[in-house]
């Protein structure tokens, strides 16, 4: 009641006395002032205007008293309040966040003006980016199971979501209509977040990784898909393109330099008695280019020794036209989500930026500059987007678990060989090889020849497959090094990773 009193009774006291405090003398003045001049005034008069100005003051000072007092008990008020259910959402999911960190940057970013009191967090699991993807949905009550809204979370190294917030607007904001929006970016120390909004994003729309839409849906769906991300990429990076001559070689110097990270990884998958080995640390006069790991389950295939080759990186330019545009330039599957609506419609978002221009990250642009390898940061080739999909198609979606598993990979990496760039001009049906028969690699088998027939469009020279194979060894070299979080378990990591060696030995034999 005495709370009542003085929030609604105080003002209007205080603003009756500076009506009274201020009318007063104007009305002592237009009475006497004809009568007396201004030394002969009564000296009532004097006394009303001094009290006037007395009761003015008095007014100023309830005032500041009663400002101060709401302050104070708004304070009070609020030191009250449980943070966790007011304040702070209360966060569900936390425990699938790599970092204890990301759990305060969530927060931050869906914080009181949100209006939501509770966070679920769903991981969205892709390949290997070196950062955290979540889906976000925000809830009003705990027991409120609707969701009211939902946002893509992507959360990593400060500097990488920074050039990813900057590179968003520079890029693809005005070039591209249909697109992630940007809902809020934040920093936590070392650390960053960006939450991201979807124009189609609703209730009942269900959003996934294309890892997982890869795994449950057919392969002409993910066929199907794949048309639309690239169809999104030439109308938003691909149409500033242009025909240069560039130095291959150079160019993927910065892969050369990864030499003694990979191959150290490398060693993880090779046994310690293998003679292979050889090839780690010999003289690099008498490396041998023709030794294989003994997992190597065929004998007679194209072959020339990744190890080898990154230690001595080819001395002789190899200067070949390609296309450079403003391109992507990591485009992977933990870069492409779908949304999926309830009534079967589906939308491909990209939510990775921090590689547009050359195809690195601002690190590596930088790292690349420092070193003196001529990087333009703006352009880069095109191919980089369709090695790096077809890359995670084959080592991380086609599940591995055995020797056997491993053989009939690699004859089907042979027949992708044999198929060259363009596998279009191949029937829909794969080959009825062993490998073909089994429905992983069929699926592989479509995918690929989707990506790889919109990438032969920017191939210059269709018969020199070199920029599309250099650019596949590319990505396909650093998948020794992903994080075993990436495969199914650890014998699907340990035989993927020893597919891709054995893949990139092949590539390098036609390089």
């Amino acid at each position: 009641m005495r709370r009542v009193i003085v929030d609604k009774v105080l003002p209007w006291v205080v603003f009756a006395l500076f009506v009274i405090a201020a009318i007063v003398p104007w009305i002592l003045t237009a009475v006497y002032a004809p009568r007396y001049t201004f030394f002969r005034v009564p000296i009532a008069s004097w006394f009303v205007l001094g009290l006037s100005g007395l009761l003015l003051a008095l007014d100023v000072a309830a005032l500041c008293l009663w400002r101060w007092f709401r302050a104070a008990r708004r304070e009070l008020v609020d030191l009250k309040k449980p943070p966790l259910e007011v304040e702070i959402p209360i966060v569900y999911g936390h425990k699938n966040l790599d970092r204890a960190e990301f759990l305060a940057i969530i927060q931050a970013l869906f914080g009181r003006s949100s209006g939501a009191g509770y966070l679920h967090t769903t991981p969205l699991p892709g390949g290997y980016g070196g950062s955290t993807t979540v889906l976000v949905d925000l809830r009003r009550g705990q027991e409120d199971g609707s969701t009211s809204r939902s946002y893509v979370v992507k959360l990593g190294d400060r500097r990488e979501m920074a050039d990813e917030h900057e590179k968003f607007h520079r890029h693809v904001l005005g070039q591209l209509k249909h697109a992630a929006r940007f809902y809020r970016y934040t920093e936590w120390e070392s650390l960053a977040g960006i939450a991201y909004e979807f124009v189609g994003l609703g209730r009942g729309h269900q959003v996934q990784s294309f890892y997982q839409f890869y795994q449950g849906h057919t392969a002409v769906e993910v066929a199907e898909m794949i048309g639309e991300v690239y169809a999104h990429l030439n109308r938003a990076w691909y149409w500033m393109g242009r025909k240069e001559t560039e130095d291959l070689y150079g160019e993927y110097r910065l892969l050369s330099k990864k030499q003694r990270h990979i191959i150290s990884h490398v060693g993880e998958i090779v046994d310690e008695d293998d003679p292979y080995r050889f090839n780690f640390a010999g003289v690099q006069g008498r490396l041998r280019p023709n030794l294989k790991p003994t997992f190597c389950p065929e004998l007679d295939m194209p072959w020339h020794d990744p190890v080898a080759f990154l230690r001595t990186w080819p001395r002789p330019n190899l200067n070949v036209p390609v296309y450079r545009s403003i391109v992507h330039g990591d485009l992977h599957a933990q870069n492409v989500l779908v949304e999926a609506g309830p009534h079967g419609q589906r939308e491909a978002w990209f939510i990775d930026f921090s590689h547009t221009g050359n195809g690195l990250s601002g690190d590596r642009t930088r790292e690349a500059l420092g070193g003196g390898v001529p990087i333009d940061p703006d352009r880069g080739h095109t191919l980089r987007d369709f090695c790096r999909l077809e890359a995670d198609v084959k080592f991380i979606l086609t599940r591995l678990e055995s020797e056997d598993d491993l053989r009939l990979a690699l004859a089907f990496e042979r027949e992708l060989m044999a198929g060259g760039l363009s596998l279009c001009d191949l029937p829909a049906t794969p080959p009825p090889t062993e490998a073909l028969t089994q429905e992983r690699f069929r699926q592989a088998w479509l995918v690929i020849r989707e990506i790889r027939r919109r990438a032969a469009d920017y191939l210059i020279g269709p018969d020199d497959l070199r920029p599309y194979y250099l650019s596949l060894l590319h990505a396909t070299l650093p998948l020794v090094y992903y994080h075993q979080d990436q495969f199914e378990n650890e014998t699907c990591e340990r035989q993927q990773k020893r597919y891709a060696l054995l893949a990139a030995g092949m590539l390098c034999s036609q390089l």
